[in-house]
């Protein structure tokens, strides 16, 4: 039968099954495959993708510059990285922190995400001197800027 022969689906005789011309071995022991508690040995079961932290907040510098001094928490967070200027920085923000780029100056730059389900902002500030980065983080919950340092951590160095 060719699933993928779709012009036929509904109309003629049916289908026979197919045969198989020879019997299927099992890729590994069936005992083994039954063997839950033996996960040394098995692949680990696919983890569901971690919800975002952040959200991409599109503000301006002065809007940044305004809330800045109101968001009590305040985590900074210094690494090596491999990043050689602001704009791939920035992209790594984007693309890692799940955050929107709002000004480059220099070797600076601040991007601005909130804080999901709801829309509490967290900004970021980094300053890049290769190979050295530092990422100031500032929002309201210090269990946030804790993750947001983590996963700022994993996606900049």
């Amino acid at each position: 039968m060719d699933l993928l022969d779709l012009d036929d689906f509904g109309g003629g005789a049916p289908a026979q099954p197919a045969q198989p011309a020879q019997p299927v071995q099992p890729a590994a022991p069936v005992d083994m495959l039954l063997d839950m508690g033996d996960l040394g040995s098995a692949p680990a079961p696919a983890q569901p993708a971690p919800q975002p932290i952040l959200g991409p907040m599109q503000v301006t510098t002065a809007q940044v510059g305004a809330q800045w001094g109101q968001l009590a928490t305040e985590r900074r967070v210094q690494m090596q990285t491999s990043i050689g200027n602001c704009q791939e920085m920035m992209l790594r923000l984007q693309n890692g922190v799940n955050v929107s780029p709002v000004e480059i100056i220099g070797t600076e730059g601040i991007a601005a995400g909130r804080v999901l389900p709801g829309n509490e902002p967290c900004f970021l500030h980094g300053k890049l001197a290769p190979p050295r980065l530092e990422i100031l983080i500032k929002c309201r919950d210090p269990g946030v800027a804790q993750s947001v340092a983590d996963l700022c951590q994993r996606s900049l160095s």
